[in-house]
């Protein structure tokens, strides 16, 4: 393991702690996620995460509409 993951590994985290919470410090860019349910919920908020860390994420939906107005603001975090 590298320190990051060392680091993180032996980090406290609780039912408290936010997705921003366990992310801190972790760089993601160039890692792909496939994160189901992105037209609501955690689905929306666990992509959220994974992009302000600089994922590059895939979402799964059954209602593409319904997607696109929950992922609005996950969009607007992409930097081209």
């Amino acid at each position: 393991m590298n320190n990051v993951q060392d680091k993180h590994m032996s980090k406290k985290f609780d039912a408290k702690s936010t997705a921003q919470d366990v992310l801190a410090d972790v760089d993601l860019k160039g890692k792909r996620f496939l994160v189901t349910g992105t037209s609501a919920g955690i689905g929306v908020e666990t992509a959220r995460a994974l992009v302000s860390r600089g994922a590059n994420v895939v979402g799964l939906v059954r209602d593409l509409a319904k997607a696109q107005a929950a992922t609005a603001s996950v969009l607007s975090l992409i930097h081209i």
